[in-house]
């Protein structure tokens, strides 16, 4: 019976690869068609094909999907430096890399490779790590199997499965499952992760509550270059982060209603993707509002009514630290939510959408920290921002106290590390 099991794995383990192999050319024509609409994302071919950059052997093997996770992802690396891991990290977009870039220290930084077997393992091949790290969700079932063929330990970091994620796994489990169950570890942010990950297949044993590394992004501290500290010392700051198709007019009318509430504020807009910018601009210069690029601000200052376009990376955590208020996007759009811990970890309260489906349990900690408030709709966030301009002062206290009810949540990075480093011990170097 045990071995009918086993052959029953073995099976689905073919199968899983030979569809992946199948899926192949459907993945290059999905990014080619992905590259058409943003077309950073054709940046780093060669790295994509598994063409890594020089490294050493033998060091851990960090992945970070995008931006957010980037920025999860530093504290990690920061604290596995400390204890003498390091090695490489990769991520899938620019704006990843550009912040992997900014602050992997040692690391050596790379796009990931395409989920497809021969890609994986030229980098395995190459780096040959001792374990390879993925951050919240990303479950790439080439890149697992290969890498368990490689000998190498999967690990899931600050891991995440959202209630869209997870149903649709549970409908594919059958195939979902035989590749969970080479995952050797899973750290989850919450024992409702846990559960998931237990119910699509991790063995029990392999998975653990060591809380969300995005409590811990901010635990470095935000600096705002000189030239924005100068352009935002004359008015209050309303900062709409993470922006999706829709969501900069709506922070645009929610300028407006603090003006008909006899508020002077002015608007910084950070768009999801940079890729967005020319639309953005023409729907804000059609506002008759004037708009500044922040690479092309100079030595202008902000006033009542501005818009200030964030065409940068890597700024936008010290903009939130400076704000007096925030909304974040992908909540109104119909994306799932962005991070809505990172204004609050600046003191900044904040405001979002009723679109919170990757992002559930953050919104109920800022909810329950006194300065996050959900909004129905467009026009609720009109109310929401207004309330917050007209009585600042209550709301940045509570945003500072919401500040230090996180700071008392922090610590999953040392915890994840030493998990890590446990694994990594184990491991054949």
């Amino acid at each position: 019976m045990r071995s009918l099991g086993k052959c029953l794995a073995m099976l689905r383990t073919s199968i899983v690869i030979f569809v992946s192999l199948l899926l192949a050319p459907l993945v290059a024509i999905a990014w080619c068609a992905a590259c058409l609409r943003r077309p950073s994302l054709g940046l780093g071919l060669g790295e994509r094909l598994g063409r890594l950059p020089s490294v050493s052997s033998g060091g851990v093997w960090f992945h970070g999907a995008s931006a957010g996770e980037a920025k999860a992802l530093v504290s990690l690396l920061r604290e596995c430096e400390a204890r003498g891991m390091h090695g490489f990290a990769t991520t899938v977009t620019p704006s990843g890399r550009e912040v992997l870039r900014r602050e992997a220290g040692a690391n050596t930084v790379a796009y990931a490779p395409f989920d497809i077997p021969l890609c994986v393992a030229r980098v395995l091949s190459r780096a040959r790590p001792r374990a390879f790290v993925s951050v919240e969700t990303e479950l790439w079932p080439s890149l697992i199997l290969t890498a368990k063929s490689f000998g190498v330990p999967v690990l899931i970091a600050s891991g995440r499965i959202s209630d869209r994620s997870f149903v649709r796994y549970q409908r594919f489990r059958w195939l979902v499952a035989p590749v969970m169950r080479r995952v050797d570890g899973v750290a989850a942010r919450s024992l409702e992760d846990a559960n998931r990950f237990k119910a699509l297949g991790v063995p029990s044993e392999r998975v653990t509550v060591a809380g969300d590394l995005k409590f811990d992004s901010g635990s470095v501290a935000s600096h705002l270059a000189t030239d924005l500290v100068r352009a935002t010392s004359a008015v209050s700051i309303f900062v709409a982060g993470s922006t999706h198709p829709g969501e900069e007019r709506a922070a645009l009318d929610a300028l407006s209603a603090c003006e008909r509430r006899g508020c002077e504020v002015a608007l910084v807009i950070a768009p999801r993707h940079l890729e967005r910018l020319p639309e953005i601009e023409r729907e804000l210069a059609a506002s008759g509002r004037r708009v500044e690029r922040r690479s092309q601000l100079g030595s202008r200052v902000l006033a009542n009514g501005d818009v200030l376009i964030l065409d940068t990376t890597g700024e936008l955590a010290a903009l939130y630290a400076a704000a007096s208020m925030a909304f974040v996007g992908g909540t109104l759009a119909n994306v799932g939510g962005h991070n809505l811990l990172e204004p609050l970890i600046e003191g900044c309260p904040v405001a979002y959408g009723p679109r919170i489906e990757t992002v559930r349990e953050s919104a109920v900690i800022a909810r329950e920290s006194g300065a996050g408030i959900e909004v129905a709709d467009a026009a609720g966030l009109c109310d929401a921002i207004a309330n917050f301009a007209a009585d600042a002062k209550e709301w940045r206290a509570r945003g500072e106290s919401a500040k230090q009810f996180l700071a008392t949540r922090r610590g999953s990075a040392a915890r994840i590390a030493s998990w890590i480093e446990a694994h990594v011990g184990e491991a054949v170097p």
